[in-house]
């Protein structure tokens, strides 16, 4: 199957409402150009500085029936495309919110959501300060376009998601970052996700933020490790095509998940 995706590299501002304002236009002007997928970077729904105070993250987030998913998937049913957004989630712990990551199918209904599970305690920041981390991984999900997963920025740096949601069926794995910029960390980014996709023999469509302290570049990499798109540094639509049978192509040729040893890994962790 062919269909084009779309990525969305913006910079989110401190206003809700006028990254919503934006999610709507950037929806709307990928469905114009033929994508049937946009995703929208992780925190999409609002900026807010590395040293602001949790209660600053309590204050913006939001339940998944808010105000800010329900605006986007209408736009998402008008234009009958899929979308994928970073929001602030609520939780019900004090001072916390979930970093979450939500699939609105082209019906306006949240196909899945993916609270992040690996949390950001690295190069200096301290992401467990002011974010609950997911109790479970939501797993592989059916959409009209094919079986996919969703991954949130850091856990690219943790394998084992990825290949769990290969193993569930995924040929599509998406990832909404904001990458935080820095020496080397453009270059890891970039060999995480082919890593990630040619280990699995998967898709990887990566979306993130840019500008402030973000990184930017953006990316869609094949089964087999190739890049087919790269959206740079600077903001922009990011729109390519992706053929899920490639899938099958590539994994004739590199059939690693089949090789994969089940009864020795499942030992040590986990493996569907």
């Amino acid at each position: 199957m062919r269909f084009k995706i779309a990525l969305a590299q913006v910079s989110a501002s401190e206003r809700k409402r006028d990254n919503l304002k934006k999610g709507v236009e950037l929806i709307r002007t990928a469905s114009e150009r033929g994508a049937e997928l946009i995703v929208l970077p992780e925190q999409f729904m609002a900026y807010a500085p590395i040293d602001a105070p949790a209660s600053r993250y309590v204050g913006l987030a939001e339940d998944v029936s808010g105000d800010f998913v329900t605006g986007l998937a209408a736009e998402a049913r008008k234009c009958t495309v899929h979308v994928v957004a970073g929001i602030l989630e609520k939780s019900a712990i004090k001072d916390k919110v979930y970093n979450t990551v939500v699939m609105i199918g082209p019906d306006g209904r949240v196909i899945s959501t993916h609270r992040k599970l690996q949390l950001f305690d690295s190069f200096g920041y301290n992401e467990s300060s002011r974010f609950e981390p997911a109790s479970a991984l939501e797993g592989a999900f059916k959409t009209r376009l094919g079986r996919m997963g969703m991954m949130t920025c850091y856990e690219l740096r943790f394998p084992e998601m990825a290949r769990i949601l290969a193993l569930q069926g995924a040929k599509v794995i998406i990832v909404p970052t904001a990458w935080l910029a820095g020496r080397m960390k453009e270059e890891h980014l970039h060999v995480l996700a082919k890593a990630r996709a040619l280990e699995n023999t998967v898709f990887v469509a990566v979306a993130s933020q840019t500008g402030r302290i973000f990184t930017g570049r953006s990316l869609v990499v094949d089964p087999f490790g190739v890049s087919i798109c790269d959206a740079g540094e600077e903001e922009g639509l990011a729109v390519t095509e992706i053929d899920t049978d490639r899938v099958a192509r590539v994994r004739k040729k590199l059939p690693s998940l089949e090789h994969t040893r089940r009864d020795i890994y499942s030992r040590f962790s986990p493996v569907p």
